[in-house]
């Protein structure tokens, strides 16, 4: 029971994130509306109240701690910021020019009672986006000041047993032929098409597997470390104790390996293309890491095994290939991806940057292109309208500038930035005090790459794959997506090393 309480917040955003992706990836209003406020509510009273503690501190001296480091926080400031434009359209609403047509018609005026600040014309709409953003936001600065370094890790391993919970049901659909997510009739939640687990639009399930494969890989490589560091037993046998770290070493390849499949499972082409590319990446950086440290007979040995591995896996994977991935893969090329992440060929990315301009400053307001696209759309648009996930532009970016204005995507800009910055300037002592050690003692090359703790580069190129996906599609409308990318980021810290000036471990 003491666990539990000293976990208290580890356990709240994780039981937030578990939320957004359980609900249909986050994508279903009432269930949402009805749920993520009482779990919000719950995360933020815990954040504040019982963050996690030291071994030497009481409740008290961290809960000072927390505050402290908030207040001085820039971080902090710049979400509390974009929070407040996300608030302020509740009060400021305005009309909607095709839902409200007759009433504008009547002389009824459609602009919002102040024009100047931001509004929306739907207060139920936008409260869906606020949902999404708020919580996701609070949630990131929880991991980042409430938890220590072995929290964040406990909540990045929980965030991917959650995940593998997901991916054996979205198996166990696929086998048993279900309808939609979680047997539901509607053959994916308001879509229609192919579905995989909770998630009924394939962009969202690939993103969000892809981003948990990456987590998986960045504990893997954390526990081969940790377990490398440890001394031996002296109560077990030789062979059992070997047998034992060989698991403790490599069980999160068990998760990683479903994730990657399931990602392929989601039938998402984006998805199948960025945690290919990831897996080489992956695989190219851990080879060449753990080959440094290796005696090189043991070198040779490695790298005949890992041929054959690669040999193996290669066929398996093209020997099992379902027909719906291989459909998939057969219709990628560089002229239909450069395609989609420009918006040629689509009237969605040239309409959103049309609203953008009409509403340059704070946009027009959480769902708002839904509302605003018909009136800026040509004719010939018109008679070609798309009809099934139409309400998105495609673009996780554009949509973001139509709904939310210069204003609003600055300040999320800031937030990703301001994120990454503690992480960049460990990367930067780190490269410096790589100047000042023994040849014998210095990671492989190029130093600037592998001078930085592996699992943390992990995470952050699956943040990489996430931001690159955006650019094509709409990943970050799930807020299982969104969430979980900003609390990953956050968690970064828990695989970097300890400063002398930081007191957050």
């Amino acid at each position: 029971m003491w666990i539990l309480w000293a976990n208290a917040s580890v356990l709240a955003v994780a039981a937030l994130s578990a939320a957004y992706a359980w609900i249909y990836g986050g994508t279903m209003a009432a269930p949402l509306t009805a749920t993520i406020p009482w779990l919000y509510a719950m995360l933020f009273e815990v954040m504040l109240v019982f963050p996690q503690r030291h071994s030497y501190e009481s409740v008290y001296d961290a809960r000072e701690r927390v505050w402290r480091r908030m207040k001085r926080d820039p971080l902090v400031w710049v979400s509390t910021a974009l929070i407040a434009l996300l608030i302020i359209p509740f009060f400021n609403t305005g009309l909607c020019p095709v839902c409200d047509y007759p009433a504008i018609l009547s002389g009824v005026r459609q602009e919002p009672p102040i024009p100047f600040l931001p509004y929306c014309v739907n207060r139920m709409h936008h409260l869906n986006v606020v949902i999404w953003f708020v919580p996701a936001l609070t949630a990131m600065i929880a991991v980042k000041h409430s938890l220590i370094k072995s929290g964040k890790r406990l909540l990045l391993s929980l965030m991917v047993w959650n995940g593998v919970a997901l991916a054996v049901l979205g198996f166990v659909q696929q086998a048993a032929g279900a309808p939609g997510p979680l047997w539901s009739q509607e053959g994916g939640v308001a879509q229609v098409g192919t579905f995989f687990s909770t998630f009924g639009y394939p962009n969202m399930a690939g993103d969000y597997f892809t981003t948990l494969f990456g987590i998986s890989i960045a504990l893997w490589r954390w526990q081969m470390e940790a377990v490398r560091k440890e001394n031996p037993s002296d109560h077990a046998g030789v062979d059992r104790t070997h047998r034992g770290k060989f698991w403790r070493k490599h069980f999160y390849l068990i998760p990683a390996t479903l994730f990657f499949f399931a990602a392929f499972s989601t039938l998402s082409r984006a998805a199948i293309m960025l945690v290919s590319v990831l897996t080489v990446v992956y695989f190219i950086h851990s080879f060449i890491s753990i080959l440094a440290k290796m005696p090189k007979v043991v070198k040779v040995k490695s790298a005949a095994v890992s041929l054959v591995c690669i040999v193996i896996v290669s066929l398996l994977a093209y020997m099992f290939t379902s027909d719906g991935v291989r459909a998939e893969v057969e219709t990628l090329d560089a002229t239909s991806v450069l395609d989609r992440v420009t918006g040629r060929g689509q009237y969605h990315a040239r309409v959103a940057t049309e609203i953008w301009k009409d509403n340059f400053l704070f946009g027009c307001g959480g769902w708002g292109y839904k509302h605003f696209c018909i009136p800026n759309m040509t004719e010939d648009e018109l008679k070609q309208i798309q009809k099934v996930g139409g309400i998105n532009v495609h673009n996780d970016y554009l949509q973001f500038m139509a709904e939310h204005g210069t204003v609003g995507f600055g300040l999320m800009v800031a937030v990703v930035v301001l994120l990454l910055v503690p992480t960049g300037r460990i990367w930067r002592r780190l490269v410096r005090a790589s100047r000042f050690k023994k040849a014998k003692d210095l990671p492989p090359r190029p130093v600037a790459i592998f001078v930085f703790p592996a699992p943390a580069f992990c995470v952050l190129m699956t943040a990489l794959a996430t931001l690159i996906h955006g650019f094509g599609d709409c990943p970050m409308r799930s807020p299982a997506v969104l969430s979980l990318f900003f609390i990953s980021l956050a968690a970064v810290d828990g695989f970097l090393p300890k400063l002398e000036s930081d007191d957050n471990d």
